[in-house]
């Protein structure tokens, strides 16, 4: 899978340098998405983020309104949620925020329609590659009470208790980096600015253990601009 990444990669850095007539556009915008999670038997888990998108794409045309449009971008998405944890015979709270940050290759094909002499509407889809740069859990703990809290943080200190975790560390990391998504999405086109809405959903199961899969499907809302 990393040499099909490094590959894709290669090819729309390359297309992307190559065709003078092409359409560059530069968009960020909001992502949210649900990773639902089944092992086994028993009830999928599904666990939501939230997070951000920026990037870059080159619509290169091929005929009439119809084109294709490599591309690269990076998000970052966040979850964050609270439990209690015990050390020492005693308990306090425990938030535990993670934060994913990707490497994204879009290769679409697009078709444009031509509404006014400012105003047009597309459409887009194809397949998404994905990199996972990082996946990380950071912990807060916190209690009201000082001598509670005093417990807490020495066993922070000590390493007793965890102030990090690097989700794709140790052998038994279950977590796969590379994954591809299938997407689509419409727009519109005013002078040049533009709004659009996108869904994707990972077709690749996210994890490597065997009774265990893992898809993630994502709504995107953004603005660009079109050069």
């Amino acid at each position: 899978m990393k040499k099909i990444f490094a590959t894709v990669l290669s090819a729309a850095m390359l297309l992307m340098g190559t065709q003078a007539f092409a359409q560059l556009s530069v968009g960020a915008g909001y992502l949210n998405s649900q990773n639902i999670t089944k092992v086994g038997d028993n009830d999928p888990r599904k666990v939501d983020m939230n997070g951000f998108y920026a990037g870059v794409s080159y619509n290169i045309p091929i005929v009439a309104g119809l084109g294709i449009a490599p591309g690269i971008y990076g998000s970052a998405s966040f979850n964050g949620h609270e439990d209690k944890v015990a050390i020492s015979a005693v308990e306090g709270a425990r938030k535990a925020t993670t934060t994913e940050v990707d490497l994204n290759v879009p290769v679409n094909l697009t078709y444009k329609f031509n509404l006014t002499r400012d105003l047009d509407l597309f459409v887009y889809g194809g397949p998404i590659f994905q990199y996972a740069l990082s996946n990380k859990t950071n912990y807060k703990y916190t209690s009201n009470v000082n001598t509670i809290q005093g417990v807490l943080d020495d066993a922070v200190k000590n390493g007793l208790l965890p102030k990090q975790q690097d989700n794709f560390s140790g052998d038994d990391n279950p977590i796969n980096r590379f994954n591809v998504y299938v997407g689509g999405g419409a727009g519109i086109e005013v002078s040049g600015i533009q709004v659009m809405i996108g869904y994707d959903y990972c077709v690749t199961n996210m994890v490597k253990t065997e009774d265990m899969s893992s898809h993630r499907s994502q709504i995107k809302v953004g603005v660009g601009y079109a050069f």
